[in-house]
C-alpha cells in the first residue's frame, strides 16, 4: 500500500459540495425528461486527483471511478488496496493491447472496447468473471477518436458473442468538441444504434451531461465539476 495524506477539512467540505452539486444536476436532468435518477450512474473521472481525493469521494458514497491512463489507474489501485469500501475502476480511455493483461482483473468496467484482438486478450486474462464492457463507437469520422464506425457495429457485436469472458452492456461515444447542443445529434444517433437487448449508454461529461441524459445516457463521466476549488486544482 502506498502512503498518502488525507484531504484537509476544507477540501473535504468542498468535495462534498461539488459531489452534491453534480448529483443535483443529474437529478434535475432526469426530472426534466421523466427519468429515474437512480438509472443514471455517475463515474468520477479520477485522472484529476490522487488517492486522497478518491478516498474522500469514497467516504461520500461515490464508488465508481474512471481512468484514462493505465499507469495512473494501477497507482491508485495500489494506493487504495486496503480501503473499505473499495473503488470500482472503469477504464474510459483507449486501452492498448499490450497493457490489457495489467488491468484485466483490476477493472470493473471497460468503456472503450473497440477491437476483437483486445476483447480476446481481456477474455483470456480475466479470472474474475466476465468483464462488463461498453463498445466505443466513433461518433464523427473526422475527429480522430478511437472507436468503431456505425456500419461495423453489428458484425462486431456478433463476434463478441463468442467470447464468454466479455459481457457487453452497451455503447459508449465521445462527441466532437463543441457545445452541449452540438453534441445532441451525436448522442441521439448513438442511442438509436443501441441494439435490442443492450440497455446501457455511456455518454455525457461535465459540460453536456444534461443533454446526454435527455438522449438516454445511463452513465455519465464527470471530472472537472467534482474537483473545482480543491487545493492544487
Amino acid at each position: 500500500m502506498t502512503a498518502w495524506t488525507p484531504l484537509d477539512a476544507a477540501d473535504k467540505a468542498r468535495l462534498a459540495e461539488n459531489l452534491g452539486a453534480v448529483r443535483a444536476r443529474i437529478a434535475r436532468a432526469c426530472a426534466a425528461v421523466g427519468r429515474d435518477p437512480g438509472a443514471v450512474q455517475l463515474v468520477a473521472v479520477s485522472k484529476y486527483g490522487g488517492p486522497a481525493v478518491v478516498a474522500g469521494l469514497l467516504e461520500l458514497g461515490q464508488r465508481d471511478f474512471g481512468e484514462n491512463r493505465v499507469q495512473h489507474l494501477l497507482e491508485l489501485h495500489a494506493a487504495l488496496a486496503d480501503h473499505d469500501p473499495a473503488p470500482r475502476w472503469h477504464m474510459i480511455g483507449h486501452l492498448q493491447r499490450n497493457k490489457a493483461k495489467q488491468v484485466a482483473d483490476v477493472l470493473s468496467v471497460l468503456h472503450s472496447l473497440d477491437s476483437l484482438d483486445l476483447a480476446r486478450l481481456l477474455a483470456a486474462r480475466r479470472t474474475a468473471g466476465p468483464l462488463p464492457c461498453f463498445v466505443q463507437v466513433q461518433l464523427h469520422a473526422s475527429d480522430g477518436r478511437s472507436g468503431l464506425g456505425f456500419t461495423e457495429l453489428p458484425a462486431f457485436l456478433r463476434a463478441l458473442e463468442a467470447l464468454p469472458g466479455i459481457d457487453v452492456r452497451g455503447l459508449m461515444g465521445l462527441p466532437p468538441e463543441g457545445s452541449a447542443e452540438d453534441a445532441r445529434p451525436h448522442f441521439r444517433r448513438l442511442a438509436e444504434a443501441l441494439p435490442a437487448g443492450l440497455g446501457e449508454l455511456s455518454m455525457g461529461m461535465t459540460g453536456d451531461l444534461e443533454v446526454a441524459i435527455a438522449e438516454g445516457s445511463t452513465c455519465v463521466r464527470v471530472g472537472r465539476a467534482l474537483y473545482a476549488g480543491l487545493s492544487g486544482f
